[in-house]
């Protein structure tokens, strides 16, 4: 699988265009409110000839699947399959839940991945034995929930969720989304390349 991206994420959080070709990174963010199907394309493109990058098999498109804002996501599904189909690239996918708990699949515990929507937690649970398997997102009930024995992820904008820190967790990491760990993905077999749609979350 190719190592180069070029990335397009409109969750609505950070909301930016990147890629990555031969190690180096390069991005730009988009505004939120301005993402229409069309706009998006052109930003897409002036920031493909601005790094002076050429469209072909040696790249793949991966967009964020979420969770995050249903439209942005579609917009950028949109985009990403018009890319795939005009210039015959690979199509791929990611999400956050797997993005954020990607750095710690080698600590050899069980990894519990969270985002928040408007008004609940959402967990996936990620373990690696002899392969790297992972759960459905599924809403965290606080009271049944186990947080022993496992490795808790979250998002940096979490780290002062007052609901989030009265669950109490033992060991909680706050996680940054690095676009630059799509690479790492890649090397785990955790981008989705079948069946995209946007992972929609109440």
């Amino acid at each position: 699988m190719n190592s180069n991206f070029l990335i397009i994420d409109c969750t609505g959080k950070n909301d930016c265009i990147a890629l990555i070709k031969d190690n180096n990174f390069f991005t730009k963010k988009i505004q939120s409110n301005l993402i229409k199907y069309e706009i998006l394309v052109l930003e897409i493109l002036e920031f493909i000839e601005e790094n002076n990058i050429k469209l072909d098999k040696k790249i793949s498109v991966a967009v964020n699947i979420g969770p995050g804002s249903f439209s942005g996501i579609r917009i950028a599904l949109a985009a990403a399959k018009g890319l795939h189909i005009s210039k015959n690239i690979n199509l791929l996918s990611y999400n956050n839940f797997l993005l954020n708990a990607v750095t710690h699949l080698k600590e050899n515990k069980k990894v519990i991945s969270i985002q928040k929507t408007s008004k609940l937690f959402y967990f996936v649970e990620v373990l690696n034995k002899k392969q790297i398997t992972y759960s459905d997102p599924q809403i965290i009930n606080a009271n049944k929930f186990d947080f022993n024995n496992c490795i808790v992820v979250a998002p940096i904008e979490l780290n002062k969720d007052k609901e989030l820190l009265s669950f109490k967790i033992k060991e909680i990491k706050f996680v940054e989304n690095k676009l630059m760990n799509i690479n790492l993905l890649r090397d785990n077999n955790l981008l989705e390349n079948k069946l995209i749609k946007p992972l929609y979350l109440s």
